[in-house]
């Protein structure tokens, strides 16, 4: 059997048996793929599947795919410039996600410069839009270096539907910047004006709703630093009203698009968990886990439980939903650990035995 058939007989008993987790298909699907890498010469496709499976490993899942990415591009017969940018993209990412901050910053810089050599601006922008990634930049003090690569790509470009999703997402960096690194409030509202300027440009473009609601929780942070409470609660309550008749008009047959309401949901219960308003963060949880149930959305809903409640089974049942799904969950599983330990709601059970054996998963070829 080929990798790719172990990686899908892995995803479908994931889908069958979302609260076990089937280490030994994991375990061939890796083991296929790394020899199907070295025998294909790192062919895209066996180098792209490698990529995925490895997410499922951990940290030391996230560093292969970092030294994946770079044999890749070390081939020097590459000539799609797509796949390039693909490996290029993704191994910044990965140290990103990795905290290797210096390294990152390093090869996004490089990556950038080869791309202004090879590519148009629209792709430069993609080069520079990802949140994480700018979060280190943050880290290393150089978040005036990122701005000013930012106001440059804000001025290359030309606005046009097609880089409408790319200047957004550029634009949405540079406001949780502001509002959650820097927390300058004031800045902040000057960047999410030029967000709601770029997301207006057409109201019925089919990633509004989605961004619009991303829109919202960049307001709703920079009125919690500016201690503006009745601003806070009103958009709040009209944001819930408006994602629950949503779930409504699904519910009702009126509509389909049920995972970008989950998205929507998910989205306003985070910044509801966040300013611990755990019991209304749940009811919008318990949607989006009832139609969708990403990974991430079950270990949110864990946090309310245990702060809520402190109901130890059902928190635990939500904490392995969230390390064993597929769903949403590429480069996080075996990564929760990490969340569980910073997390403040659970610092009661932080060494707490039955709580850390939910995350006793051994990454593939053990730690680094």
């Amino acid at each position: 059997m080929q990798a790719i058939d172990f990686w899908e007989k892995y995803k479908n008993y994931n889908q069958e048996n979302p609260d076990k987790d089937n280490e030994d298909l994991l375990l061939m699907a890796f083991e296929s793929v790394q020899r199907e890498i070295v025998q294909s010469n790192y062919s895209i496709e066996s180098v792209r599947l490698g990529h995925e499976i490895y997410g499922y490993l951990g940290d030391r899942g996230l560093q292969m795919r970092v030294d994946l990415t770079r044999r890749y591009l070390k081939k020097g017969s590459i000539e799609s410039l797509n796949d390039l940018f693909w490996a290029n993209w993704e191994m910044v990412d990965n140290l990103a996600l990795l905290k290797k901050y210096e390294e990152m910053i390093e090869e996004q810089v490089a990556f950038l410069e080869w791309s202004k050599e090879n590519l148009g601006p629209e792709y430069w922008i993609k080069v520079m839009y990802d949140s994480t990634q700018a979060v280190g930049w943050f880290h290393e003090n150089r978040m005036d270096e990122w701005f000013e690569i930012y106001q440059e790509l804000l001025t290359k470009i030309h606005p046009s539907e097609s880089n409408r999703h790319s200047r957004i997402l550029l634009v949405e960096t540079a406001s949780g910047l502001c509002a959650y690194e820097w927390k300058d409030y004031d800045r902040a509202l000057k960047e999410i004006g030029k967000y709601h300027d770029i997301l207006t440009e057409d109201e019925k473009w089919h990633d509004y709703d989605k961004f619009y609601i991303r829109y919202v929780t960049y307001l709703l942070e920079t009125y919690l630093g500016k201690k503006k409470m009745d601003k806070y609660d009103a958009l709040i309550n009209d944001t819930i009203f408006k994602i629950e008749n949503k779930f409504g008009q699904y519910e009702k047959g009126l509509s389909d698009n049920i995972d970008e309401v989950c998205d929507m949901a998910h989205d306003i219960a985070t910044s509801l968990m966040w300013e611990k308003r755990y019991e209304q963060a749940m009811k919008l949880f318990e949607k989006a886990i009832e139609y969708q149930g990403t990974g991430v959305t079950h270990f949110f809903y864990a946090i309310c439980i245990w702060a809520q409640n402190k109901d130890r089974e059902e928190t635990l049942h939500h904490l392995r939903m969230a390390e064993n799904k597929i769903t949403g969950n590429g480069g996080l599983r075996s990564r929760y650990i990490h969340m569980f330990l910073e997390q403040p709601e659970f610092i009661d059970v932080r060494e707490d035995e039955e709580f850390l054996s939910v995350f006793n998963h051994v990454p593939v070829g053990g730690g680094l």
